[in-house]
């Protein structure tokens, strides 16, 4: 038995082939020791073979939030996440019943290393959140509330009528009579200040006046940005941008993996590139050739897998559009190149 072999054995408990029945070293995988002292593999030298039951293990422990829940179903033996969000009728102010609306789907991989499973999950949340907040950004006419930035506008017909929705003439809106206008969560937004910046940029700071969204960050909240100009357009869309920033900031603060905020501030950026190199530099990862062997099977049969199947002639125009003939990893892909 190898060195690197009794040192895996000791990491496992009586009993135990590995942590977990979805990821498995693969043959001569090295062993880094970190700065703590603890040993482990990275996850660049595991196989993984997930299940719907591996998938709902890993979901199990993530923490988020009681509005949105990470779900993992399976179809035609396709497994899938899917993002399930209890909420008002963001179109129905007098109506705070909630709904139970699904995201889209988000596939995985059976060979998803663990922590890109994670990262999906982190990723549907975020989408999920943002199209709420495109929903809960009205602006009133006339006769009628829009929500000009909500993902379910017909797209072909803006690409076919692009003159009735770009600008094409100069605005006759002043920004005092949107803000007038604007709602969001229901609630007025009023404009606290506005600057201009010696760059031609306008920085505004606007007061959002909502108290009961489930969106919580947004209540009573304050929040500055910058718009590339003065027009009401420019500020229209540079406040669309900052309110999914901050939709993501609080993903990025209350997402929790067995209660670690991978995104959060408090993690230091520095200190997780040092982790980092002490798994992938070779000084630190120590692999003899049938290690190597292994390491550059595992690369291949993933990389390869992942090449989308029926796109050859697509590909072919890709890399000829380009001027290349064949790219540096063109071996990944036998059937294509």
């Amino acid at each position: 038995m190898s060195d690197n072999n009794i040192k895996i054995e000791s990491l496992l408990g009586d009993g135990q082939k590995w942590q977990h029945s979805y990821e498995q070293p693969i043959s001569y995988a090295p062993l880094v020791q970190l700065a703590n002292k603890n040993w482990i593999v990275p996850q660049h030298f595991l196989r993984y073979k997930h299940t719907l039951a591996s998938v709902n293990e890993v979901l199990n422990d993530i923490s988020f939030s009681n509005h949105f829940s990470v779900l993992a179903a399976e179809k035609n033996s396709d497994i899938y996440l899917q993002v399930a969000v209890l909420s008002p009728d963001n179109y129905r102010a007098d109506n705070k019943a909630k709904k139970l609306l699904f995201g889209r789907r988000w596939p995985v991989e059976q060979n998803l290393p663990t922590s890109e499973l994670i990262q999906t999950a982190f990723l549907a949340l975020k989408v999920a959140r943002e199209h709420e907040v495109r929903e809960l950004f009205q602006l009133q006419h006339q006769e009628a509330t829009s929500t000009p930035f909500n993902n379910h506008h017909d797209l072909p017909v803006m690409a076919q009528n692009p003159d009735l929705v770009t600008s094409g003439s100069v605005e006759t809106t002043s920004l005092a009579t949107i803000i007038t206008r604007l709602v969001f969560a229901d609630a007025p937004v009023t404009l606290m200040s506005h600057q201009s910046i010696a760059t031609g940029e306008q920085l505004y700071t606007v007061k959002l006046n909502c108290e009961d969204c489930q969106l919580s960050e947004f209540n009573h909240t304050q929040l500055s940005f910058l718009a590339s100009d003065s027009s009401p357009n420019s500020f229209l869309h540079s406040f669309i941008n900052a309110l999914v920033n901050t939709s993501n900031e609080y993903v990025n603060e209350h997402f929790k993996y067995q209660g670690f905020a991978r995104f959060s501030k408090h993690v230091h950026a520095e200190r997780v590139g040092e982790l980092s190199v002490s798994m992938r530099s070779p000084s630190s990862v120590s692999l003899c050739s049938m290690g190597k062997q292994e390491a550059n099977q595992l690369n291949f049969e993933i990389d390869s897998g992942r090449a989308p199947q029926g796109c050859g002639q697509a590909i072919g125009g890709f890399l000829a559009a380009h001027g290349i003939e064949q790219p540096e990893n063109a071996h990944l892909y036998p059937h294509y190149l």
